[in-house]
C-alpha cells in the first residue's frame, strides 16, 4: 500500500481491538470506520463493513494481533480503498468550464462509484468527493499542515477553487467475514447475521421519518425518502436472482371505522431497501407526530418484508385532524398471496448489484440523461446529496456560534488592550511635550552662549592674525620639502626667450645689427622645472636662491649675452666661427643634461651626463660644459674627459660646435698641455680654427677653457 496513505492512517487515533477474526467481528459490531492492520496487511472498514484489503488477503488476519485506527471521517477509508486500486481515470475537467457542483449532481444521478480529485493547479490543498452508488462524501487536506476538512465545508471549499479535477471510477466489493473463532462474551452482542443486515451510514444512525404530507389537487400524495448518505449493503446482497419475469405488486389495505374516511397506503422497498414510498389519500391533513418507521431486512425464508408504518406500536391507530384515528396495516406479498416472494424481492437486489458496480461516468450534459417514467432521474429513485445551509446540523450551528463568541471575546479583549495602549501613549505624549518645552528653553540658552563664544573667538582670531603677520614679517617662510642639488639641477631647464621677436635678437647681434643694450632689453632667460618649486629648499636654501647662485646658471647667461659680443669685439668670429654661428641657435640650456654617445659591444647605449648641455629648438646638442667649482686648480682629467666625449659626440652630431671646461679656480700646466696636444699645438689647425680638435679633415669641435675668478667669465683657451 502507498506509504503516504500508511503515514496518514497511522496518525489516526487507535481503538482497542481483539485478535484475528474475532477482532474484525468486534469492529463490525461497533460499526467501526477506519483502518485495521495485521502486520504489513491493511484493511479498511466503513460502518463495520470490510470494504477492501489493498494488496493482501483476509487470511492474513487469521489469529493475528490487530491494530485499529479510527478515521476522523468515514469518507477516508472508502477513499483510500479506491486509491489503492488501479482506478480508471474517466474524465478531466476544468472548474471554470464545468463546476464541481455540476459534476456532482450528474454523478449522483448516474449512480456513480468512484471519486473526484481536485489537486492539479491548486495551491491551497487537495480536495476529494467520494461516491458509492451515487451517494457522496467530501474531504479535503488544506495547507502545508494538511488540515482535514469534511462534509459541507470540504465540498464548498472544493467548489470555490479554480483548477483541474479528475474523475476516477472504482469497484468496491464488501468482503465477508469468516465465523468467529470464539463465541461472543455476552448475549447482547449482535450476531453476524444481524450485523450483516445493518447498513453503512457515514453520518450516523438516523430514524427515518416520513415526509410531511401535502394535499395535492387529486387527493393523493407520493414522496420518496432516502438516507442522504452512502449505504453499502452486506456482502452477497446483490446476488439474489428473481424467480420470475414479472414483479408482483404488494397489496396494502387500510381498515378504519365507519366514521373515518378510508386511507390506503402502499409501502414497498426501493431498489436498495433504503427508502419508503408512502401513498396516502385523505381529505384532511394527517398528523404524523406520533408515527415511527421500522425497516425489516429480507430473509431467506420470507423474502423481502415490506415496511410497516404503525402509528402506535400497541394499538396500530393514528390521530387525524378530521376523524381522530386511522389504522394503517401493511401486508407483505406472502401474506396476501399476490406474488412469489422470490420474484418480488429479486428486482431490488438486482438493481442494487448493478448500482454498486457502476463505474461509468454519466454525461454532464443534462440533455443526455434519461428521465424515468415516474419523473425521477436515474439511480432507482436515489436521493442526491444536497448541500445547503439549511442542512447544517444543530451541532454545526452550535460550533459556529461558539467560534463567533470566541472571536467576539478576543475582539473585546483586544479593544481593551488598545484602549490601555492609547491612554498610555497619551500620557507619554504629554510627558514628551513637557520635555520638548524644557529642551527648547535649554537650546535657546545654548544658542545665546554660542553667540557669545563666537564673538570672543572672532576677537581672539583677529589678535592672532595680527601677531602671526608680525611674526611672518620677521621670520623667513617655512619650507615644506627638501631636495638634493643633483635632483634640483636635474629637473631644471633654462630657455632663451624674447619679449618681442620683432625687437633685437641674437641673430641680429650675429649680423651686427644689434647692440648689447638692445639684446639686454629684449632677451630673457626663463626657468622651467619638472617639480613644484614652492616651499622647496636645497641644502637649507630656498630653491630660487640656490639656483641664482649656481655657476651653471651664470655660465648660461654669459654664453648667451656676452660671448657673442666678445668674439665680435676681438675679431675672433673667424677663429671661433663654429661657436659664433651656433650662439644665435640656442633655445634651451639643460642642467645635468644627458647625451647618448653610441653603443657598447653588447649594443647597449652609452650615455654621458654633462653639467650643461646647450641645445637648439630641435633638441640637437650645440655645446657641452663640465664644471669644477672647487677652489683647487683644475688639472688634465677634466680636459681629457671633454676631449674624449667631444669626439664621440661630434661623430654622431654635426650640430656640435664646442666643449667648455669651466672652473672657479684656474687650470694647471698639465691641463693646457693636454689641450694643446688635442688641438695640434698651433694657432691654426688643419681646419683653420683656433683650439680646434680635428676628427677628420673637415670635422671637429672647439675646445674652450673658461675660468671664473671674481664673478665674471674669461675665455683662457683659445686666447682672444
Amino acid at each position: 500500500m502507498d506509504s503516504e496513505i500508511v503515514g496518514s492512517v497511522t496518525e489516526w487515533e487507535t481503538v482497542p481491538v481483539g485478535r484475528g477474526y474475532d477482532g474484525l467481528h468486534d469492529l463490525a459490531d461497533a460499526e467501526f470506520s477506519g483502518g485495521v492492520t495485521a502486520g504489513t496487511t491493511w484493511g479498511f472498514m466503513l460502518n463495520g463493513r470490510l470494504v477492501g484489503i489493498p494488496g493482501g488477503s483476509l487470511a492474513a488476519f487469521d489469529g493475528a494481533e490487530l491494530t485499529a485506527y479510527e478515521a476522523p471521517s468515514p469518507a477516508l477509508p472508502l477513499l483510500y480503498t479506491m486509491q489503492s486500486q488501479d482506478s480508471e481515470k474517466q474524465a478531466e475537467y476544468y472548474t471554470n468550464e464545468t463546476a464541481i457542483s455540476e459534476a456532482d449532481t450528474t454523478l449522483a444521478d448516474g449512480n456513480f462509484t468512484g471519486y473526484i480529485e481536485l489537486s492539479e493547479n491548486v495551491l491551497s490543498g487537495n480536495y476529494y468527493v467520494v461516491y458509492y452508488g451515487g451517494r457522496s462524501m467530501s474531504v479535503a487536506f488544506v495547507g502545508n499542515s494538511r488540515r482535514l476538512l469534511t462534509d459541507e465545508e470540504a465540498f464548498e471549499r472544493a467548489n470555490d477553487e479554480v483548477g483541474i479535477y479528475n474523475v476516477y471510477a472504482a469497484d468496491i466489493d464488501v468482503i465477508d467475514l469468516p465465523e468467529r473463532e470464539s463465541s461472543p462474551s455476552t448475549a447482547d452482542d449482535p450476531t453476524p447475521d444481524s450485523a450483516d443486515d445493518q447498513t453503512l451510514n457515514p453520518v450516523g444512525d438516523e430514524s427515518m421519518t416520513p415526509a410531511d404530507s401535502t394535499e395535492p389537487d387529486d387527493g393523493a400524495a407520493t414522496e420518496d425518502s432516502g438516507l442522504g448518505s452512502i449505504d453499502i449493503p452486506q456482502a452477497g446482497g446483490g446476488d439474489t436472482e428473481p424467480a420470475g419475469d414479472e414483479e408482483p405488486e404488494p397489496t396494502t389495505t387500510a381498515d378504519s371505522s365507519d366514521d373515518t374516511p378510508a386511507t390506503a397506503a402502499d409501502t414497498q422497498p426501493d431498489n436498495r431497501g433504503e427508502s419508503i414510498d408512502d401513498s396516502a389519500e385523505s381529505t384532511e391533513p394527517t398528523d404524523y407526530s406520533g408515527e415511527s418507521t421500522e425497516l425489516t431486512a429480507p430473509t431467506e425464508e420470507t423474502g423481502y418484508d415490506n415496511t410497516a408504518i404503525d402509528t402506535d406500536p400497541a394499538t396500530g391507530t393514528a390521530d387525524t385532524a378530521a376523524t381522530g384515528e386511522t389504522a394503517v396495516d401493511t401486508a407483505s406479498p406472502a401474506d396476501t398471496g399476490s406474488g412469489d416472494p422470490d420474484t418480488a424481492n429479486g428486482e431490488p437486489f438486482e438493481e442494487e448489484a448493478e448500482w454498486r458496480n457502476t463505474t461509468t461516468i454519466p454525461s454532464l450534459d443534462p440533455s443526455d440523461d434519461e428521465v424515468a417514467d415516474d419523473g425521477t432521474q436515474g439511480g432507482g429513485g436515489q436521493q442526491a446529496v444536497t448541500r445547503s445551509e439549511s442542512q447544517l446540523s444543530r451541532q454545526q450551528l452550535r460550533e459556529r456560534l461558539d467560534k463567533a463568541e470566541t472571536v467576539m471575546e478576543k475582539a473585546e479583549q483586544r479593544h481593551e488592550e488598545l484602549a490601555a495602549e492609547r491612554d498610555e501613549a497619551r500620557e507619554q505624549r504629554d510627558a514628551a511635550q513637557g520635555r520638548i518645552e524644557e529642551l527648547e528653553a535649554e537650546l535657546a540658552a545654548a544658542q545665546d552662549r554660542i553667540e557669545e563664544l563666537e564673538a570672543e573667538l572672532a576677537a581672539t582670531d583677529t589678535a592672532a592674525e595680527s601677531t602671526q603677520a608680525a611674526d611672518n614679517a620677521t621670520q623667513p617662510p617655512q619650507t615644506t620639502r627638501s631636495m638634493t642639488p643633483a635632483d634640483a639641477l636635474g629637473g631644471t631647464n633654462l630657455f632663451v626667450r624674447y619679449d618681442s621677436k620683432g625687437a633685437a635678437t641674437l641673430a641680429d647681434a650675429h649680423d651686427g645689427e644689434a647692440t648689447p643694450e638692445d639684446i639686454d632689453g629684449n632677451l630673457r632667460i626663463d626657468t622651467h622645472t619638472t617639480f613644484d618649486t614652492e616651499g622647496v629648499t636645497v641644502d637649507d636654501t630656498p630653491f630660487e636662491a640656490f639656483l641664482a647662485d649656481r655657476i651653471e646658471v651664470a655660465f648660461a647667461e654669459w654664453l648667451v649675452t656676452d660671448l657673442l659680443f666678445e668674439l665680435r669685439s676681438t675679431g675672433a668670429t673667424t677663429a671661433l666661427k663654429a661657436v659664433y654661428d651656433a650662439i644665435p641657435q640656442i633655445d634651451r640650456i639643460e642642467l645635468q643634461g644627458m647625451i647618448e654617445l653610441g653603443t657598447d659591444e653588447d649594443d647597449e647605449p652609452i650615455e654621458r651626463t654633462f653639467d650643461v648641455v646647450v641645445r637648439d629648438k630641435r633638441g640637437k646638442p650645440l655645446f657641452i660644459a663640465d664644471f669644477d667649482d672647487s677652489k683647487q686648480p683644475v688639472g688634465a682629467d677634466l680636459i681629457e674627459g671633454l676631449i674624449r666625449n667631444g669626439n664621440a659626440l661630434r661623430e654622431r652630431n654635426d650640430s656640435f660646435a664646442a666643449g667648455f671646461g669651466v672652473t672657479s679656480s684656474y687650470f694647471t700646466e698639465d691641463a693646457y698641455e693636454i689641450a694643446d696636444d688635442a688641438t695640434g699645438g698651433g694657432l691654426f689647425s688643419r681646419s683653420g680654427g683656433k683650439s680646434f680638435v680635428n676628427i677628420s679633415r673637415k670635422q671637429g669641435f672647439h675646445l674652450c677653457l673658461v675660468d671664473r675668478i671674481k664673478g665674471g667669465f674669461e675665455l683662457q683657451k683659445p686666447e682672444l
